[in-house]
């Protein structure tokens, strides 16, 4: 190698050091990686939107939370089944003790193959989500699927 050369390297690997060793010196400690908390709660079930996607017709079903009974908002999509003639009035709500509610009819502008609404359900709703460790809307003849179900686990 020839002697300017070396001279060139000399002069330009001391900067490149100093610029490297200068920018890991000033870099911010990397992040720790993220950890699972297994121990923390559950979401609350008033905040937890279920889906069922299965068959002809998607569902998605919001509980309102305890404080406002058996209410839920629900929207169901399709591209193959007329939905206008759905009322809702053989869905039910059961909870791991046993305890049933029935629906009252569900409360939906027509829409053809996309409507929303509110489903709300009959009787004691403060005693049957008291101290239930989990519940189920149970919804019926939905297109081609007899019966679907979404679960909802309440926090105490």
């Amino acid at each position: 190698m020839s002697s300017p050369m070396k001279a060139v390297l000399r002069g330009v690997l001391p900067l490149a050091l100093a610029v490297v060793v200068g920018g890991c010196a000033g870099a911010a400690p990397a992040a720790p990686p993220p950890t699972s908390n297994l121990t923390s709660p559950a979401p609350s079930a008033a905040a937890t939107t279920q889906r069922d996607d299965a068959g002809a017709v998607t569902i998605e079903a919001a509980w309102r939370g305890a404080s406002t009974g058996a209410v839920f908002d629900l929207a169901l999509d399709t591209h193959s089944v007329d939905l206008d003639a759905l009322d809702l009035a053989d869905a039910t709500l059961r909870n791991d003790r046993g305890d049933v509610l029935d629906a009252e009819p569900w409360q939906a502008p027509k829409g053809g193959h996309h409507r929303e609404g509110t489903l709300t359900f009959a009787g004691d709703a403060a005693g049957f989500f008291a101290g239930a460790r989990w519940f189920e809307l149970v919804l019926v003849g939905l297109g081609d699927t007899p019966q679907r179900v979404l679960r909802w686990t309440p926090v105490p």
